[in-house]
């Protein structure tokens, strides 16, 4: 289960991460003291793997390094070019699993180790897969480049197992379309999907039982557990395990996906029997109906700032049969319809 801060500690990713920026902003007439400097970091901190990144400052280095090199997509760039085994410990869980398949719902389930304050799941949707990515830390807003960059990493490595030649179905981004936007077509040879509800690759089955080509169970093991031991180990790093009630609204997110959200249906998903969750809940003074609405109107909010997504289409993503149903929730928590809520906010969901 990825893991995110419940502290005010800053969030963090491996300076792994950052391996080569240095040399690739400079070949593109970067400054990378100024630019680091400017997003609040230092070369030296790039130098070791292992050590820790303020998340939002490495996010801040490619909107710095966009201003400073005139490049605009920049972190699209910077991202394709990204050899997965220099991702370190996280891109080595991945190359190193047995299956692409195994390869990707290892990256997802250990991608928290790397970075905190992050959700990354890999999903099937009908005939489709998903590999999704979102940072949920709300104190980090310049997030594209970020966004345009892990999605060309995850790319990589499904390249590094099916060929330089792999390319998803297509890719969505939460940003709004930028300029120049027909790049993002030409890197990853695919449809381009923006104001998403998240970032992610979407892609077929074809190839997700193929061997990973250095696929070796025993140094898998090694690293998996050099990952998790340096994540608890590091205090910039060792973000504790999400709270119960965050647990729980994972799940609850989850859920969502297929429609199964009753109490006992989460229970299962937590490998904990109903009542011992009941219970666990009730010493916190919660009540899972109260996170369920909390979950759902939260959601809401996210879709309703998409434009492009019909009321009714949110009212079936959240998992309720009528849209109706939904106007009549949405109206309790907001005061409001949907309708009503989006035409108010009209100004803030313009790109």
């Amino acid at each position: 289960m990825p893991r995110s801060s419940g502290t005010g500690e800053n969030a963090s990713v491996l300076a792994a991460a950052a391996w080569g920026v240095e040399r690739f902003m400079q070949d593109r007439g970067g400054d990378i003291d100024r630019i680091a400097g400017r997003a609040g970091l230092s070369i030296r901190q790039f130098s070791l793997p292992t050590d820790a990144l303020d998340l939002g400052a490495y996010c801040r280095l490619f909107h710095e390094a966009a201003a400073d090199t005139q490049n605009g997509n920049i972190g699209l760039w910077f991202g394709q070019q990204f050899d997965p085994r220099k991702l370190g410990l996280i891109g080595y869980v991945a190359l190193l699993s047995p299956t692409v398949s195994d390869a990707l719902h290892n990256l997802a389930s250990h991608f928290g180790y790397h970075q905190a304050r992050t959700e990354t799941r890999f999903v099937q949707q009908g005939d489709l897969f998903r590999l999704d990515y979102a940072i949920r830390d709300p104190a980090i807003l310049t997030r594209r480049h970020d966004a345009e960059l892990t999605m060309g990493m995850f790319c990589n490595i499904l390249r590094h197992a099916l060929g330089p030649d792999w390319a998803p179905e297509e890719v969505h981004f939460e940003h709004s379309q930028p300029e120049q936007a027909e790049e993002h077509r030409q890197a990853f040879q695919a449809n381009i999907r923006f104001q998403c509800p998240t970032n992610s690759l979407v892609f077929r089955r074809t190839g997700l039982d193929r061997p990973m080509p250095d696929a070796d169970p025993v140094m898998l093991d090694v690293i998996r557990s050099s990952l998790i031991s340096l994540a608890r180990s590091r205090p910039e790093l060792a973000a504790p395990h999400l709270s119960l009630k965050e647990q729980v609204v994972q799940h609850i997110r989850a859920a969502l996906e297929d429609g199964h959200i009753e109490f006992p249906d989460i229970a299962a998903r937590m490998n904990l029997p109903p009542w011992t969750l009941q219970r666990r809940l009730a010493q916190l003074t919660l009540s899972y109906s109260a996170l369920l609405e909390e979950t759902r109107y939260a959601e809401a909010l996210r879709y309703l700032a998409i434009p492009t997504h019909d009321i009714s289409e949110i009212a079936r993503t959240l998992a309720y049969t009528e849209t109706s149903a939904f106007s009549r929730a949405f109206r309790k928590w907001s005061g409001m319809s949907p309708r009503a809520w989006r035409q108010q906010n009209i100004r803030d969901l313009t790109p």
